[in-house]
């Protein structure tokens, strides 16, 4: 069973023995270790039921990565079917860093936390080619840094139409077309700090860093995709974002938040 709850109006997909942090961008999991039998010491019975407990964390990332929302149509556990894919994820996450010390538990065994940043399942899942073509009479690089009034980022309201968060999410118009998805933005920016960031209000999401100074607020309509992870604008604020996204590169360097319920 998980629930979503919200840490400091993150948000956050708590599970039995982990979590999926949208808003940090890290994935966690909780591995138990006992001692076994047999052993010669107390000290080689603490490094084993350390060394057990890792490998138990480092399983139980492996089944919540199955499990996150990559797009609206798919799951990791659906790109993981992929050998290559999956061998790149595994190797991944064997690289996974511990979270705080070994919690060590009146039953005698041992509770520890090992914890990855999507980053690097969002390097080895985005597309290669996702960079965003220039357009005519676009700004350079040397707009990305906006000016005094300029807009710093998109905050995306989807409060009330049951979206959930993914790695990738599409913001679309009301066509059906993906103003901001894949090709819409720098891959170097995607894989660093997320396709998108999450929140639960919007007092936290303007002072979120994404986004932070003078965001552009707009609200979305519907969402889309069988997983709900789309969220559809009004054909009325694309204009507002293209133009934003014309000045400030906001889309480009993945200045977008979306806030969920």
């Amino acid at each position: 069973l998980l629930i979503s709850m919200a840490f400091s109006q993150g948000v956050v997909t708590q599970l039995d023995k982990g979590s999926v942090n949208y808003s940090d961008q890290s994935i966690s999991a909780i591995g138990i270790g006992f001692i076994p039998v047999n052993v010669i010491n107390s000290g080689q019975a603490r490094r084993m039921a350390l060394r057990i407990a890792k490998q138990d964390a480092l399983r139980q990332l492996i089944e919540i990565v199955n499990g996150v929302t990559l797009t609206s149509e798919t799951t990791m556990s659906g790109a993981m079917v992929d050998d290559v894919i999956n061998t790149k994820v595994r190797g991944f996450i064997r690289g996974a860093r511990q979270v705080g010390g070994p919690k060590y538990l009146s039953d005698t065994s041992v509770e520890v936390e090992y914890s990855v940043p999507m980053s690097g399942i969002s390097d080895i899942m985005l597309p290669p080619l996702t960079v965003a073509v220039a357009q005519p009479g676009a700004p350079t690089e040397a707009a990305t840094a906006p000016t005094t009034g300029g807009i710093t980022g998109v905050i995306i309201d989807a409060r009330g139409l049951k979206a959930r968060p993914a790695m990738a999410p599409r913001i679309l118009d009301q066509n059906g077309n993906a103003i901001y998805g894949p090709g819409k933005y720098s891959r170097e920016y995607a894989v660093t700090n997320g396709v998108a960031g999450y929140s639960k209000t919007l007092e936290a999401a303007q002072n979120d860093d994404r986004v932070k100074g003078n965001p552009l607020v707009v609200k979305g309509v519907s969402t889309a995709g069988k997983n709900k992870t789309d969220v559809v604008i009004s054909n009325a604020d694309v204009s507002k974002i293209d133009l934003a996204n014309r000045s400030y590169n906001v889309l480009k360097n993945c200045r977008v938040l979306i806030l969920l319920d």
